[in-house]
This record gives structure tokens, sequence and C-alpha cells, in this order.
């Protein structure tokens, strides 16, 4: 599929969801006008019946429309948001199809210049991968999206298993998508979760105590029933009055506890019915792949329960009205039926609820990465080999726009376990470099790469191309590399496999001292179980290779220039690069004489 063709798949499905969001706009607004007139009618004929009795039957039968259209109105309004949310999303689409990906999460909030790989290969922030792929929108959801790109999966199984369930989502448009629009109805709040997790961990101070299961179950009995006989036998309206205020006492003894629990769970009620939705969605599909199996099967045994706690929050913001708490806490006790009922629930759920919430989350991971695989069926999957090396096929940048990709080939390892990279400002060096990374974190996290094929251990990703010093730990830039490079060599000696990829290492010191540290470095990287890239403009690591035939390789990348004009073809090649441009560039520019 073209980035045309895709860009017209979108705006089709844009089109189709605004002529369904624009009917039930109609609906809504024809739903309003009949329940504004039946509550016009219901008042009219209320005053009426004071002298017609018999119209409080008519009152009767307009009161119960009346409560139907509330409801199909507040039905036909969720359906109008997330038919909003479905033009929105295609419509972000559409977009991102023509390199326009400002409507999407840049994940600039997960940015970490001291990461070992993430901040090098333009993980996070503006134009970024995590904003290319992420189509994710619960906290929990965009976090373990952000977590499943800052390290590889464990093992090949859970790479393969991976591959199998986003491969069938790519395929399920309409499932991913609705998946995604209920996720856009999401307003989770930065510590909900943590509040949620807060609120399961406090002891519960009704439910697990004999005593209140008793007086709950047999206390409103016997208030009732003395209220009944009262009007059968006056003596026995004192008793009924005297066990209403009982009831009250009671109440009063633990209400700044009910107060607190209920000011507490029910600002998550909103979030929990959302979740429930989107279980909802999960659990209804037949999936094929083991993997969304079992989440779908976690999200079966959750929606119920889900929804259950959120009905029960529900039930007890009741007691905010006061004519209803004066009522049903005279006879029920229901402040502290309902705080019981939580309870139980917390204490029969409370270990899975999070588990559940999670099952969300895998899903929009896994979604994003469907989402990804179908914009680009010409990606291909990781094969995930034991040995220590690298195959690659046609590889190139998946940021990059299709009609400018350059791909190249790449073996890296069995004997040649480390690559020197030279070449002109300008010609490709860091880009690919870039480009290597980029596609084995994809590769590990189980998403198709930009390549035809890509074979490759589970291999650990290391970088240094752009150290970042730091003020605030009064750390210099080459302390700050140094720094880094110490850490991947203890790595490397603690038998750690790594890919390594650096870029003009040693930037920070002179020209001699960085090229006797260079190569000094490189040295040291042969006796460990290691693959590495090293770009730099030193022609004399080339020489490396005469020293280490069989574990040293020179590729270059080469600049052209003809009728003083100069160009690049991006194709790595091998041997050692022949022509630099920056004098020619600084005469173009006529910051020297030509």
């Amino acid at each position: 599929m073209t980035q045309e063709q895709l860009q017209s798949f979108y705006t089709t499905r844009r089109s189709a969801f605004s002529e369904s969001l624009s009917s039930i706009t109609k609906k809504i607004n024809l739903i309003s006008n009949i329940r504004l007139a039946t509550a016009i009618a219901f008042l009219i004929v209320i005053y009426f019946s004071f002298t017609e009795h018999n119209l409080l039957y008519l009152a009767a039968l307009l009161l119960a429309i009346f409560v139907i259209l509330v409801r199909r109105h507040s039905i036909l309004f969720d359906e109008k948001t997330h038919l909003e949310n479905l033009v929105a999303l295609n419509d972000a689409e559409s977009k991102a199809a023509t390199g326009d990906y400002a409507p999407l999460s840049t994940g600039v909030e997960y940015i970490d210049p001291h990461h070992p790989y993430s901040h090098d290969l333009d993980i996070f922030g503006e134009g970024s991968l995590f904003q290319y792929i992420n189509r994710c929108n619960t906290l929990g959801g965009k976090r373990k999206f952000a977590d499943r790109l800052l390290a590889p999966l464990p093992s090949g199984e859970s790479i393969y298993e991976q591959q199998q369930a986003i491969q069938e989502l790519s395929a399920l448009t309409d499932f991913r998508q609705h998946f995604q629009a209920a996720g856009k109805e999401m307003d989770e709040q930065r510590d909900d979760r943590a509040q949620l997790q807060a609120w399961l961990a406090q002891p519960a101070f009704l439910y697990g105590r004999p005593v209140y299961k008793y007086l709950l179950a047999i206390f409103p009995v016997v208030t009732i029933a003395l209220i009944i006989l009262a009007f059968f036998l006056p003596a026995i309206k004192g008793y009924a009055i005297l066990s209403a205020l009982a009831q009250w006492a009671i109440l009063g003894f633990h209400i700044k506890k009910i107060n607190a629990f209920h000011d507490y769970i029910n600002r998550k009620k909103n979030i929990l019915q959302k979740f429930a939705r989107l279980l909802h969605y999960l659990q209804h599909n037949a999936f094929k792949a083991p993997l969304l199996k079992r989440l779908s099967e976690h999200a079966h045994e959750a929606d119920a329960k889900v929804k259950s706690l959120a009905s029960l929050v529900s039930s007890l913001d009741a007691r905010l009205n006061a004519m209803t708490t004066l009522v049903v806490n005279s006879l029920l006790l229901y402040d502290l039926q309902c705080v019981y009922r939580l309870e139980k629930w917390k204490a029969n759920h409370a270990e899975k609820l999070l588990a559940w919430l999670n099952t969300v989350d895998e899903m929009e991971v896994l979604g994003s990465f469907g989402t990804f695989a179908f914009n680009h069926p010409n990606f291909q999957y990781a094969a995930i080999h034991e040995k220590l090396a690298i195959e690659i096929d046609q590889l190139s940048h998946p940021l990059i726009r299709e009609n400018e990709r350059i791909a190249n080939d790449l073996m890296l390892g069995n004997k040649q376990s480390v690559l020197i990279v030279t070449g002109a400002n300008m010609a490709g060096k860091s880009t690919f470099l870039r480009t290597i990374g980029v596609n084995l974190v994809l590769a590990l996290s189980g998403a198709p790469v930009c390549a035809q094929s890509l074979r490759c251990p589970i291999i650990y990703l290391r970088t240094g191309m752009r150290t970042a010093d730091s003020l605030k730990d009064h750390q210099s830039y080459f302390y700050a590399e140094l720094n880094r490079l110490k850490t991947i060599m203890d790595e490397l000696r603690n038998d750690k496999p790594l890919l390594i990829l650096l870029d003009e290492i040693l930037k920070g010191t002179n020209s001699t001292d960085k090229q006797a540290g260079s190569i000094a470095l490189v040295k040291q990287l042969l006796p460990h179980p290691c693959l590495a890239m090293v770009a730099t403009h030193d022609l004399a690591l080339g020489e490396l290779q005469t020293e280490y035939p069989d574990r040293v390789k020179n590729y270059c990348f080469e600049a052209t220039i003809e009728n003083d004009q100069l160009s690049f073809d991006y194709k790595l090649k091998p041997g050692l690069a022949q022509k630099m441009n920056a004098t020619f560039l600084m005469k173009k520019m006529g910051i020297i004489p030509a």
C-alpha cells in the first residue's frame, strides 16, 4: 500500500464516520425536542389532574416516556462521543500518511539523556519513533509502550508471541480503531492508579467483622417489620421510630470514615467505567494468536467484575441526595451496606484489579504496533536466532518517507564483529547507525522492521552518539562520554551480549589523543561478546582491519563532487572513504577563499 493509498483509506473511513456522526447528532436533537415536549406535557397534565384524577394515568405514562427518552439520549450521546473520536483518529492517521504527526503524542515526558540508547536514537520527543507508532491513550498504556521501546523482550518465544498478536491485529482495523476510540474517552489522571492501589491496600473497617455481617442483615429487616406493624398496631410506633433512630446512631458512629471512603473512591468511578468499556470491547473478539486469547480471557473475567465495582460506587453516590439518604439510611443502614459491599469486592478482587487494568495497557501496546504493521505492509518481522550475528537485507529507517529511503544490506558478526564506518560529512554515517538501532528496537519488541529480512539474537543495545553534559551533576561533555564508555565496558566484562553503536567518540579532546583513545577502545571490544559499529572521520582507525583481519572490517559512505556539485548516494560500501568534503563546503559557502 502506497502512502497515497493509505491516506485515501483513512480519508474514506473518516468520511464514513462523519456521516454516521451527522446522523446521530440529528437523532440527539430530535430526542431532545421530544423530551422537552414530553416534560411540558407532563407538567400540563399534572396541573389538570388536580381536577380530573384520571389524568394521573396519562401523567405516569408521560413520565415513563420521559425516562426512556433520557436513557436513549444518554446512549446516543455516548455513541456521538465515540464517533467523534473515530473521526479524529482517522483524521490523524490520514495526516500521518503525509508525514504530519503533529496530532500524535510525542512521548516527551519519557526523554532520558542517560538511557543507554533512547536519546541517541530519537525514541521519544518531536519526530520520534514513539510519536510515529504510539496509539495508546491510557497513561498506563503509554508507559508500557515506552517501556517496550526501552528494553528488549526477554526471550525468542515472547517476541514470537508478540509478532503473532501484532500480525493478527494488523488485519483488524475496525477492532483496533474502536478500541482506540474508547481509549480516547479516558480522562485518566497521573495519580489515579496509585490512588486506586492505595485504596485497595486500605484495611477494611466493616467487612470481615462478624458483628457487621449480622447487623447489616438483621437490623434493616427488623426496622422495616416494625414500621409495617406500626400501621396496624399503634403501640409499635415508638419502637419503629426508635429502631430508625438507632440506625442513624450507628451511622453517626462511622460517618467520618464513610465520608472519607466515599470521597476517595467516588473520584475513580468514571475511570473504572471507562476501563470496563475497554475490557468489554476486548472480550468480544475470537482471536487466534495465543497472547490475544489470554488477554481476551482476562478481559472476560474482568469485564463484569470492574463493572460491578463501578456500579457499587454509583450506588454509594445515592447518599449525595439528601431526601434519598434520609429514607434509605433510616430503613436500610444504606451507607454501611454500600461500604460493606465495596470492601467485600475489594477483599475478593483487589489482587486482580491492577492486573486487569494492565490487560488494557498491553492491548493498547499491541494495537499501536498493529496499526504500524497495517500502515507498512511491506515491513517484515525479524527472525530471532542464537548466534551472535545480525544479518539484514535492504535495511532502511522507518521514519524516512518511503520514496526517500535508501536501503542497505548489513552483515555483522561471525568473523566481522566490529565495523569501522568512515565517510564525509552528511554522507549518512550517523543516520545508518540510527537506522540499525531503531530497527533492532522494533525487532526485539516483536514489531515489523523496515527491511526485507532481519535476523538477530536477543542482544542489548548501547550507543554513544550525542552524550549530554550536566551542569546539575557538574559533569562536562567529555566526562559524560567517558562515563558512558565505562558503563559499556563494565557490562562487557560481565559477559553481557551488546550491540554497540558509536559515532565520533572522544570528540572532547585533541585529534592525536582522540585517535589513540579510539583505537585503544576498539581493541578493548574485541575479546568480549559484542557487535560494534564505530562511525568516524579518522581514517587511521581503518588500519585496525590490517591488524585484526578476522574481526574488524572497513565500510564507508562516499561523497561525489562533479561539476562543482556535491552529492551522496547513501550506499554502504566496503573499504575506507576516499573523499572528504569539509574544505569544499567551506569554500562553497564563502567561509574560506576558493
